[in-house]
């Protein structure tokens, strides 16, 4: 069952007002005609906020008058910290609350560089640090059924999100298993489509970007030696189609060195990994993980001085050293997890127990927080290999938001984090929901 918290309310209440202020993205000439222009000669006022309290990325609406709708022109601070500025109709304002910004004034200010003008909203914002579990976009019917919907993100349905990547301006691209590569953008107000399976590529498995943020890997598990590899889409098509890069390889899992963007995948029955040489178009094989038949995947710190090997089905990690001066993954030590023992257990390296890991996602301190699918939870992982238990409620699944142990997750399979904002975005495949995870 859905819990509802406060801190969640904060997530709810705003979308009629988000339609609102979206109007002005509409082509539709009466609704242009109704936004109100910023007058210089007119004082800008600020007359409440809602709400007045809450986390990150809380939803806030800001009413007054002579905000314009050039929303370039429109600067909001909380308690000093930046505000992203969403959406503005002219007399009200859509921002999204800064990590970390603390409790003080609400101050905006309109206007270029010459003569702007600024006023401070009638009462502050109160900035609570509250760790939490919420859900950004998704739900089912009466009757748990879903589908592939687009349009704004509270109508946007999913069916099975799976693996999910930011690009350069924070979009989430995301794959729907065996179906389509997807995209939620940076602001969270809509989903795309950007184009479904087929034609050789079934059954993606992993995204990953290059350093520059202009070509997507995408590796396919096509279950044979003759079939496609690795695909690459590219933002000059703005990733709305793919074509073939290497092919005769079991590949269920790549990755682009995130500097010098050298890109290494896998053969799944071999247990081989493999470097891409950009120039020669050929693959080199580095060395075998010693698991065949299994999946597993690649995931780099984002110092790029290591990378995890993640052995999907055989519930353990392994760690490699990049080597600046080869070029190359080094042989892999076992990082943390009983190989071919499943299980749930927290402690150190090899006496903590997984079962079916998957995509991971890294914070500011190279902590590791991996999905781990059949708990049903997420789990965290330090550098030293200490191995807990950070959101969810081991082996327990469901749907519920709240507190972080409190939550529950059905099958979490994938995770990206946004440092900028403190906060984990979590596909959360069988309850067919994007969730969001606030670590304030």
């Amino acid at each position: 069952m859905k819990t509802n918290t406060a801190y969640e309310m904060h997530w709810a209440w705003p979308c009629a007002a988000l339609i609102m202020l979206l109007v002005c993205a509409c082509s539709d000439k009466g609704e242009i005609e109704n936004r109100i222009p910023y007058d210089p000669a007119k004082p800008v006022e600020v007359n409440r906020i809602a709400p007045d309290s809450g986390g990150v990325n809380t939803q806030m609406i800001i009413y007054g008058s002579n905000f314009g709708y050039d929303t370039s022109l429109i600067r909001v601070y909380i308690n000093g910290h930046p505000a992203r500025v969403i959406g503005s109709n002219g007399n009200a304002l859509y921002v999204l609350v800064p990590s970390k910004a603390g409790t003080g004034d609400v101050k905006v200010i309109i206007g270029g560089d010459a003569a702007p003008k600024e006023t401070v909203a009638p009462k502050g914002f109160k900035y609570i640090y509250l760790p939490s579990v919420s859900t950004l976009a998704g739900f089912t019917d009466k009757d748990g059924k879903t589908a592939i919907v687009d349009g704004p993100i509270a109508k946007a349905q999913f069916e099975e999100p799976y693996w999910l990547t930011f690009d350069k301006e924070k979009n989430i691209y995301l794959i729907e298993e065996s179906r389509a590569l997807r995209m939620i953008d940076a602001a969270k107000t809509q989903v795309t489509t950007k184009f479904r399976n087929g034609n050789g590529l079934g059954r993606p498995r992993t995204l990953s970007f290059n350093p520059t943020f202009d070509t997507m890997y995408i590796t396919n598990d096509q279950w044979d030696w003759t079939g496609l590899s690795t695909a690459v889409a590219t933002k000059a098509d703005n990733f709305s189609r793919w074509t073939s890069l290497i092919y005769s390889q079991t590949t269920n899992g790549g990755a682009a060195q995130p500097q010098t963007g050298d890109y290494f995948f896998n053969a799944y029955s071999t247990g081989a990994i493999f470097k891409w040489d950009r120039v020669a178009k050929v693959s080199k094989e580095l060395f075998r993980i010693g698991d065949v038949n299994w999946e597993f995947n690649i995931q780099f710190a984002p110092s790029g001085e290591f990378a995890y090997i993640v052995v999907v089905n055989q519930h353990y990690i392994l760690k490699s050293r990049y080597n600046r001066e080869t070029g190359q993954l080094e042989t892999p030590v076992h990082f943390v997890g009983g190989r071919r023992s499943s299980g749930h257990m927290d402690g150190v390296g090899t006496d903590a127990r997984f079962n079916t890991p998957h995509q991971g996602a890294f914070d500011e301190n190279d902590n590791f927080y991996v999905c781990d699918v059949f708990n049903h939870v997420i789990r965290k992982i330090t550098p030293e290999g200490v191995v807990s238990t950070f959101a969810g409620r081991p082996g327990k699944y469901g749907y519920s938001d709240g507190a972080l142990r409190d939550a529950q997750f059905d099958r979490p399979m994938g995770i990206i984090y946004d440092r900028e904002t403190g906060t984990f975005y979590v596909a959360d495949q069988k309850n067919r929901r994007i969730r969001i995870i606030s670590t304030e």
